[in-house]
């Protein structure tokens, strides 16, 4: 199924059309063990990739003692093989050099801990049949988008438990919430909880809860994973999940037993977990900061949400996304001009799809017409430079807390307060009613920064 968005552009009077780029013929690699404990054992390595190390969830799994439980991942490349080694103990070595991330040639040799494998070249891989150009909120055009959403949405209708890794905005959180809205469990709770944000020596009470007092006049509070029973539980940046919580956390989702924190009575959970993380957790259990087996089940499928700068084919697609997503009565732009659209293509996020859509909906409140221009989105770029600058100190300039805070205010009062005077044509009423400001005070801010002589 192709992919076919269309826009007018107000300017020209042309339609734009976006297609599917031909999603590139790929070899599939066989490793083989040509040294070691494993002498013989082979697997396939395609475009999702293959774990060699020595933890029950590794594709090439090996005995090797000198071997990491997630040593490095191989994924197949139109150039022969990308190698990834996951900071594991002994290191991946090619020619005598140590890899940190590199693309063999075919038929190369890598040695593995005191293991040797050779990747060698097989047949090509079809495309998948499977591709999808959404999955709930996300939308995309790109190979590695189209096959992640295929995934997700065939694994939201399992049981298993999933672990999304990605870069801060590319959409995991959204990716999880739309796995439970395809899932049997949708009619259940969602439960999200940031394992970031726990308080120190919180963490235990607030995933199975905790029981006060003694005898009868015991008072127990139920955690997260019973607030979640029938529905999902997300646990956000997994990464950050106490050491001293994690075996008690397997328990759980192995027994489906829940017992409070000061408790003796187990009570039982029927609840699906997804995860998400920033870090390759992989990375942690190898430096034995996450526990192997912890991440096994909570990975029993494991998607990556690419950063948007790996795949700038998905940008067209987002914006008219976000733009004929904003709310009927906020007034703004629903259409972009070519070249402004252009212009969004060549710029970098750092915050990857969340900076995207900030950007756009920017420009759609400020766009002067119906259709975003390229001026509009210089204006908004002033703007985002500006509060950038604003919000970048060095450290021997930061200023007292009440008075930084005042800047802030102030830089961003007198930023809005322009762009609300293009909008609006300086017509107070109408900056009024975007705005929903009263005329009265609207008018005071005006003057507070000399923006207003009427």
């Amino acid at each position: 199924m192709g992919y076919d968005r269309r826009a007018m552009d107000e300017k020209t009077g042309g339609t734009l059309t976006l297609d599917r780029p031909a999603a590139p013929e790929v070899r599939a690699v066989r490793v083989t063990v040509t040294r070691g404990p494993e002498k013989g054992a082979s697997a396939i390595v395609d475009r999702r990739g293959l774990i060699v190390g020595r933890a029950d969830g590794a594709g090439l799994r090996l005995s090797d003692p000198s071997v990491s439980s997630f040593h490095v991942e191989l994924t197949a490349h139109a150039d022969g093989v990308a190698v990834r080694d996951l900071s594991s103990h002994n290191g991946t070595f090619f020619a005598g050099a140590r890899l940190t991330s590199a693309i063999v040639p075919p038929g190369s040799v890598l040695e593995v801990g005191a293991t040797v494998i050779q990747a060698a070249l097989e047949a090509r891989i079809a495309p998948p049949e499977d591709e999808l150009a959404s999955f709930g909120p996300l939308r995309g055009a790109s190979g590695v988008m189209r096959a992640a959403f295929a995934m997700l949405a065939r694994l939201a209708t399992t049981e298993l438990s999933i672990l999304i890794q990605g870069a801060a905005g590319t959409g995991k959180e959204l990716a999880a919430r739309a796995i439970h809205e395809a899932s049997r469990h949708a009619a259940g709770p969602f439960v999200a909880l940031d394992c970031a944000s726990i308080p120190a020596g919180l963490a235990a009470s607030v995933l199975f809860g905790q029981e006060r007092g003694a005898g009868g006049a015991k008072e127990r509070s139920g955690g997260v994973l019973e607030a979640a029973s029938g529905g999902t539980l997300l646990l956000q940046e997994v990464s950050q999940l106490p050491a001293d919580v994690q075996p008690k956390l397997l328990h759980v989702l192995e027994t489906r037993e829940v017992t409070s924190v000061g408790g003796t009575e187990a009570r039982p959970v029927r609840v699906r977990v997804l995860a998400t993380t920033r870090k390759d957790v992989r990375e942690m259990v190898n430096a034995r900061t996450f526990h192997e087996d912890l991440y096994i089940r909570l990975a029993q499928a494991r998607v990556v949400l690419a950063p948007l700068a790996d795949r700038p084919e998905d940008i067209p697609p987002l914006v008219y996304h976000f733009l004929q997503s904003m709310p009927p009565e906020v007034e703004g732009a629903r259409t972009i001009a070519r070249e402004a659209l252009e212009e969004l293509k060549r710029r970098e996020y750092r915050g990857n799809v969340r900076d995207l859509r900030s950007t756009v909906e920017r420009a759609s409140l400020l766009a002067r017409g119906q259709t975003i221009t390229a001026g509009d989105l210089a204006f908004e770029r002033l703007l985002s430079a500006e509060r950038e600058r604003a919000t970048r100190a060095e450290p021997a300039d930061i200023a007292p807390f009440k008075e930084a805070k005042r800047t802030l205010v102030d830089e961003f009062e007198r930023d809005y307060l322009k762009a609300l005077l293009l909008r609006s044509g300086d017509n107070l009423s109408r900056a009024s009613a975007l705005s929903g400001v009263e005329r009265h005070h609207l008018r005071d801010l005006f003057r507070k920064h000399d923006l207003w002589e009427k």
